[in-house]
């Protein structure tokens, strides 16, 4: 049977908040544990402390890993268990020494191995090959869009790259831009070093219009313009990503410096519950891209 991407998520969303849970739970079981050996022996303490703060740790940071898609989640993961194993172990034999504190061990012991072997079956199953479990590319983005149009889908795309590409590589404007500067010498110093041009395109990406109602688009000025006109005269790979469930703009609709555009293969990025499915397709086509340039990715510095 096939699992579906959507169902793959879904699984490993819920090991990352069960491991996150075990890290609180060992931390609480923890200190209950030293509250009730506070008359036992040092070496005692110090194997409980040792073993709740092993689990718990590694635990939070394996749940992180997972909520942030790093490449090395699933290696960690196996650390978890082996850690998990062990300190039920040690915690078994605390159980039999201390009966005063059986309970508290034998209860932390089921949790762990129950934690252990559920993770495992994860970790067996863990989908391989995706283009999350690849190690993050040095491509050079940049996402050219309207503000008034797809902000807040355009964050989100960006969130999603971040994670399969180097972010020192991804130009956003929100983020790549400081008070004061001229953003035309911004936007040529970025397009100096970018690969590909990501051309966002939403719905209201051609009709936005400006304080005297006139369409942003016809302007000279216009960022968004001069980011395209930009990138087709240095022959940049333009991506346009229709979002939100756009067309492609036709060439009567443009200004003629940026009519090109409209002869690109577009991406579409779809809302919920395409988008994750849709932004895997965008960052294959990315990376197929990077394969297809001379030296593979031709980072600019």
């Amino acid at each position: 049977m096939t699992v579906s991407p959507g169902a793959r998520d879904v699984g490993l969303r819920r090991l990352a908040q069960l491991s996150i849970l075990l890290a609180v739970a060992s931390l609480l079981a923890t200190a209950g544990a030293l509250i009730l050996l506070s008359n036992a022996a040092a070496a005692g303490q110090w194997i409980v402390i040792a073993g709740g703060a092993s689990v718990s740790a590694s635990a939070f940071a394996f749940g992180v890993m997972i909520s942030l898609r790093k490449t090395r989640a699933r290696q960690t993961g196996f650390v978890v268990v082996a850690i998990a194993f062990l300190t039920a172990g040690l915690f078994a034999l605390l159980a039999y020494v201390v009966p005063e504190a059986a309970w508290i061990f034998g209860a932390w012991t089921i949790g762990l191995l129950a934690y252990a072997a559920l993770a495992t079956h994860r970790l067996v199953r863990w989908p391989t090959g995706g283009v999350w479990d690849q190690p993050q590319s040095r491509l050079a983005l940049f996402i050219s869009y309207r503000r008034q149009d797809s902000r807040e889908t355009v964050g989100r795309i960006h969130d999603h790259l971040r994670q399969a590409f180097e972010e020192k590589h991804l130009f956003l404007d929100a983020d790549s831009q400081t008070a004061g500067e001229d953003y035309r010498i911004v936007i040529g110093r970025a397009l100096e070093r970018a690969d590909v041009v990501l051309a966002v395109i939403g719905t209201r990406w051609l009709t936005v219009t400006d304080r005297e109602d006139r369409r942003r688009l016809d302007d000279a000025e216009d960022m968004v313009r001069i980011e395209l006109e930009t990138a087709l005269e240095r022959n940049l790979l333009v991506i346009p990503v229709l979002i939100e469930g756009a067309s492609m703009p036709g060439p009567a609709e443009v200004p003629p410096s940026i009519r090109p555009l409209c002869y690109r293969t577009a991406v579409p990025v779809r809302p919920d519950p395409d988008f994750k499915n849709d932004i895997e397709r965008l960052v294959v086509t990315l990376r197929v891209s990077q394969e297809h340039q001379p030296g593979g990715a031709a980072i600019k510095v």
